[in-house]
């Protein structure tokens, strides 16, 4: 009786298995006369048929049958698929009937008047051509309601209907009501007793509404950033000691009658902790005291997040400089609630040393290999030193090669060594520049120029310039290799021929020169120049000649040595750093030509402020004279005014003047300069400015100007002026006005700079 029940069981079993299977009407022989598909329509025969193995001339299986309608399947086009045959004269014809799944068409939009059909379809689920699921309607609902909320509009409604065509595509109809766009009304702070609520204001991306909220994003309701908000709180209460702190779900009050938003964001502060001990585990690399001179938090400080994350930075940075590249800095922190402080113990995992394995250059099409890697501090083969790796991304940017340059890191093939991979992006250093222009002292201007910053890859720089005008000529060849066959030695040489018509008299100078420096350190550089010069002085009014002023022709040799310190991060955008520059020049004796000598000291401080803030001051201290009984020359004499000294003035026109109001210069020079700038982007800074200087006489000086540095006789200016950097390299334009304004002087100057002022 048992057997006969199991017997029945297993009978049972086998025919719901059967059920279950698409239904396969065919038989395991006689042979295939034919293989036809049914039911499709979208879907060509020739996609299915090149899916199935069953051939014609070929013995029927039901094994490859079922392995067909899997294929078939697999296509993901089909709900459901049938075999049939039918025995013809030529043998069986298999049928295939298969039924589509529906696929999208038309998607169309109504009522989206704010928000553009691309916006929409970019976000919807919904798109022609792509397999239709009913589950897809309450998806697209959702996308849309999402994307009117970032853009402020809550009170959105979607309506979608759905309409089958005979090609069995489902167009769809989506109807929009949009309503009108909420904005934030007020942010409000329950709980906040020692943090004002500004503060906490500007720790947020989400913002109120404001006069100028039509015109941005300002015063929009978007979930995630809020969210994100109250991390913000929470880290800002971290970095003012207050650990323990709770900033709970904000409330979101949102108004239908007043179109407005409110929120409330709930805070339990908790008290606020101190730092009771510091320490850390020295090793043999560094002691605890070293360690603990790097870190900024102290004993008895309020305890802050933030200041230690940068603690650990820079004592990660000590031992990155000594080799050590993954070293693991964890501060351990015990909390003592009833004394409300902090027992911070830093320890240090400093691994094993390593050392720079392979350097590779990437994106450098132009540039040779060799004048990139010798800017790099590090070689191949030596420790590692985060430090020098730092330098070295300082110098190749340095170049001006480069629109942007990165350096990035990875473990080597070995454990102990490290990878350097720098990566820049080439900008172009070849110029060739036409230029015309109009002022009211000069009339028509003609500037042409052809410049190579980085020939033939090797990093020489080429440049010819020539620049006409009613007043002035001037033709200038340059050639500058700054190392010379690759040694640490700059080599340069220079031409010129310049001819300017000033107030009352012509100049003509005609000349070249030699070139030559050598780093001494890192930042330190001497140089050496000779410059050989022919100046003509001609056409001057009789009522302007003086000994400092008359007809004459003379002849220049003069050597000059330079000492220059410039430890600047950036030398187009400097953000921190200094750079100080000595110069001597020595002209006449065996030298032959005009006897005279110069001295000039130029220093320039850049050092971050608040934010993106930074602050610039410069200065300049000159003195000239001559010897042997012979006079200072006319042309060179100091003269100040201008884009790149005191800007507010006439180029020229401060300082020792004639009888006849026209500048004459001075042997004596003072400048100061301050600014204030700010970086929009990397390329672009605005900045304000007040200049402080004059040029002061030696001799017969008819004006009132004194004859020695005199602070008390200094003029001054401020103003404001943007930067950038242009195809053809810094470009500024600048507004000064003066702060002393002389009767019959305008009130104010316009200036226009090429290159670096400072």
């Amino acid at each position: 009786m048992i057997k006969i029940r199991q017997i029945f069981l297993l009978i049972s079993l086998a025919l719901l298995v059967f059920a279950l299977t698409p239904q396969v009407h065919a038989q395991d022989e006689g042979l295939v006369g034919s293989v036809k598909i049914q039911g499709n329509k979208r879907v060509d025969d020739s996609t299915i048929l090149y899916y199935i193995k069953t051939r014609k001339d070929e013995p029927l299986s039901r094994n490859q049958i079922r392995k067909d309608i899997e294929q078939i399947y697999g296509l993901g086009q089909f709900k459901d698929i049938r075999v049939e045959t039918q025995e013809t004269l030529n043998g069986l014809e298999v049928t295939f009937i298969v039924e589509e799944i529906p696929s999208i068409g038309d998607v169309v939009l109504h009522g989206n008047d704010k928000l553009s059909d691309a916006d929409i379809r970019e976000k919807l689920v919904l798109k022609r051509g792509t397999t239709f699921q009913e589950h897809m309607i309450q998806e697209a609902k959702e996308e849309i309601k999402l994307l009117y909320h970032e853009k402020g509009f809550f009170f959105v409604e979607t309506a979608i209907d759905t309409e089958k065509s005979a090609d069995n595509l489902t167009n769809i109809n989506i109807r929009i009501r949009e309503g009108e766009k909420v904005r934030i009304k007020n942010i409000r702070f329950a709980g906040n007793k020692s943090l004002k609520a500004d503060d906490l204001r500007e720790q947020m991306e989400t913002t109120a509404e404001t006069w100028f909220s039509y015109l941005d994003d300002s015063g929009i309701y978007k979930k995630d950033i809020l969210k994100l908000d109250m991390f913000r709180i929470e880290g800002f209460y971290h970095d003012n000691g207050y650990i323990r702190v709770r900033v709970s779900e904000p409330k979101i009050d949102i108004n239908k009658r007043d179109k407005a938003i409110n929120i409330i964001v709930p805070i339990e502060e908790g008290p606020q902790y101190r730092v009771r001990k510091l320490t850390a585990q020295p090793d043999e690399t560094l002691t605890e005291k070293e360690i603990l001179k790097a870190v900024k938090i102290k004993a008895r400080d309020v305890y802050n997040v933030s200041e230690v994350r940068e603690d650990v930075l820079n004592i990660t940075e000590l031992y990155s400089q000594r080799g050590y590249a993954y070293a693991d800095v964890n501060p351990v922190t015990k909390i003592n609630d009833e004394s409300r402080t902090v027992d911070l113990n830093i320890e240090i995992d400093k691994g094993r040393k390593v050392y720079v394995g392979e350097i590779s250059l990437i994106g450098n099409t132009r540039t040779l290999d060799n004048v990139i890697r010798r800017q790099f501090r590090l070689k191949e083969g030596e420790l590692f030193d985060s430090a020098k790796l730092k330098r070295s991304k300082q110098r190749i940017n340095n170049l001006q090669f480069f629109e942007d340059v990165k350096i990035d890191t990875r473990r080597g093939k070995d454990s102990d060594l490290i990878d350097i991979i720098t990566t820049v992006t080439e900008r172009p250093t070849g110029q060739i520049s036409l230029g015309a222009g109009f002022s009211q002292v000069e009339n028509f201007i003609f500037t042409a120029g052809v410049s190579q910053n980085n020939f033939l890859g090797r990093g020489v720089n080429l440049d010819f310039s020539t620049s006409l005008s009613s007043i002035r000529s001037n033709f200038n060849l340059g050639f500058t290799d700054p190392r010379l066959f690759d040694s640490e030695i700059l080599a340069g040489l220079d031409a010129f021929n310049r001819a300017t018509n000033f107030f009352s008299y012509r100049s003509q100078n005609t000349g070249g020169g030699l070139r030559f420096g050598k780093s001494l350190s890192e930042y330190d550089w001497a140089g050496i120049n000779y410059r050989f010069e022919s100046v003509k002085i001609s056409d001057v009014d009789k009522i302007d000649e003086t000994s400092f002023l008359k007809n004459e022709k003379r002849v220049t040799s003069r050597i000059a040595p330079t000492f220059t310190r410039d430890t600047r991060d950036d030398f187009l955008n400097p953000s921190t750093g200094n750079r100080h520059m000595v110069r001597f020049e020595l002209a006449g004796g065996i030298l032959g030509g005009s006897d005279f000598h110069k001295m000039s000291y130029e220093t320039t401080y850049y050092t971050p402020l608040i934010g993106k803030l930074v602050g610039m001051i410069h200065g300049q201290v000159s003195w000239a004279d001559g010897y042997s009984d012979d006079k200072l020359p006319s042309f060179e004499r100091y003269f100040m005014g201008g884009p790149t000294s005191l800007r507010g003035y006439t180029v020229r026109n401060v300082g020792p003047k004639d009888v006849s109001g026209d500048p004459i210069g001075g042997n004596q020079s003072l400048l100061v300069n301050a600014e204030l700038q700010y970086p929009f982007t990397k390329g672009f800074r605005g900045f304000v400015f007040y200049d402080r200087g004059n040029v002061y006489g030696g001799g017969p000086d008819v004006s009132t100007t004194a004859n020695t540095w005199d602070l008390a006789e200094m003029r001054d200016s401020i103003g404001g002026g943007i930067r950038f950097m242009s195809p053809f390299g810094p470009v500024g334009f600048a507004y000064g006005v003066k702060l002393d304004q002389a009767a019959g002087e305008d009130p104010g100057q316009f200036h226009f700079t090429a290159g670096n002022a400072f």
